[in-house]
């Protein structure tokens, strides 16, 4: 029956799972999508349509367009509307302490920008932070593609083997499902645990006025 299911998925025409990726990505920063769904979810289950490496890669592809299209929406949104964004209804749904993390990722190197994609909720607040805080577009928009780049092509690839696998193996459908959950939950502890190191090891933090290069 699973097996029936991916079989299906991956029978898809990629003109149908690209507009969806397109537009769930590009919400998931720029209008807080990402604050409600996790989007390292959604990357796996696209990626187990893809039946083929050509067709992992134009996912892959699709995923990074999406991923710059919502890191420039939420950048111009934070620059736009400021503190409006983190005190208004929503943002007090969202919390303070997530807020706080997201701007504590300025204080470290363009390499914590990056990495915060693998953070959820986190990386969605992100591009909003960097704009409210003045960061400038063109030193925040290459840390934003080497992070989406990475992210997108991690979770693809990881939802194409489980997806490969589970269609010659249905019965282990839940095993590596489990596993696809590990892998998300290990890589995001693992990347909260970098960079919390790197903020206890910054002897001076920078300002959050003046963004890192």
């Amino acid at each position: 029956m699973f097996g029936d299911l991916l079989d299906a998925l991956a029978a898809q025409d990629l003109l149908l799972v690209w507009p969806l990726m397109l537009t769930f990505l590009t919400l998931d920063a720029s209008a807080g999508i990402g604050l409600i769904v996790p989007g390292d979810a959604l990357l796996i289950v696209a990626g187990t349509t893809a039946g083929t490496p050509s067709e992992a890669v134009a996912l892959v592809a699709a995923g990074v367009l999406a991923c710059v299209a919502g890191a420039s929406g939420g950048h111009w949104l934070g620059r736009t509307f400021g503190s409006r964004l983190r005190h208004g209804r929503l943002g007090r749904r969202v919390g303070e302490e997530r807020w706080q993390r997201a701007e504590e990722l300025f204080e470290r190197s363009g390499w914590a920008l990056a990495l915060a994609y693998y953070l959820p909720v986190v990386h969605a607040l992100t591009p909003a932070v960097a704009g409210a805080l003045g960061m400038p577009y063109r030193r925040f928009m290459p840390w934003a593609l080497v992070g989406g780049t990475a992210w997108v092509s991690t979770y693809v690839t990881i939802g194409a083997l489980a997806g490969g696998v589970v269609r010659e193996h249905a019965e282990l459908l839940l095993p590596v499902a489990a596993v696809a959950a590990l892998v998300i939950v290990t890589v995001s502890a693992a990347v909260r645990r970098m960079v919390t190191a790197g903020r206890a090891g910054s002897p001076e933090p920078r300002s959050a006025a003046r963004p890192p290069r």
